[in-house]
C-alpha cells in the first residue's frame, strides 16, 4: 500500500512539472488565430468573414432545382455545383471550374460534381434537361 501512494506521488508530481515546463515555453500561453498561433480553421475563417461583411446566408450550400429550357444566372462569386442533369454554360462572363482549373464560356458543357465559381454578374448554366445543382451565393432563375 504504501509503494502504491509513493509511485502516485512521483507520477503527480511528475505531472505537475511536465505542465509548468510547458507553460513556461509557452505551449499554452498564445490565443487562437493570433500573430503566436497563426493556424485556424475553415470554419472559424468563414464566421469570421461572414462578420466582416455581414454576408451570414453565404457560409452553406442550398439545393436548387432547374426545369429543362431555364437559366440560373449567378452573382458574382457565387459557387454551384451540378449535381444532375446537365447544362451549359450561359452569358457572356463564364465561369471558372475551380477543381478542374479550366475557364468556361458560354456554351461549353457543365462538368458534374466540379466546384463552378461565377465571374460576374452575367454568368449562369442553362438547363439541357432538368438539373439539381447546389449554390453558395446570390442567383436567380429565369
Amino acid at each position: 500500500m504504501k509503494k502504491r501512494i509513493g509511485y502516485l506521488l512521483v507520477l503527480t508530481a511528475l505531472a505537475i512539472g511536465l505542465f509548468y515546463s510547458g507553460k513556461s515555453v509557452g505551449a499554452a500561453g498564445t490565443e487562437a488565430g493570433s500573430v503566436g498561433d497563426p493556424l485556424i480553421t475553415q470554419s472559424y475563417l468563414e464566421l469570421r468573414l461572414a462578420e466582416i461583411t455581414g454576408d451570414t446566408a453565404s457560409s452553406s450550400f442550398i439545393k436548387v432545382s432547374v426545369s429543362k429550357g431555364k437559366t440560373i444566372m449567378a452573382s458574382e462569386g457565387t459557387e454551384l455545383m451540378l449535381y444532375s442533369g446537365s447544362g451549359a454554360v450561359a452569358g457572356t462572363d463564364g465561369m471558372v471550374n475551380l477543381t478542374g482549373g479550366e475557364v468556361f464560356s458560354a456554351g461549353n458543357t457543365m462538368v458534374k460534381y466540379c466546384l463552378f465559381l461565377s465571374v460576374g454578374d452575367d454568368s449562369g448554366i442553362t438547363a439541357a434537361s432538368a438539373m439539381t445543382l447546389y449554390v453558395k451565393g446570390s442567383y436567380h432563375i429565369k
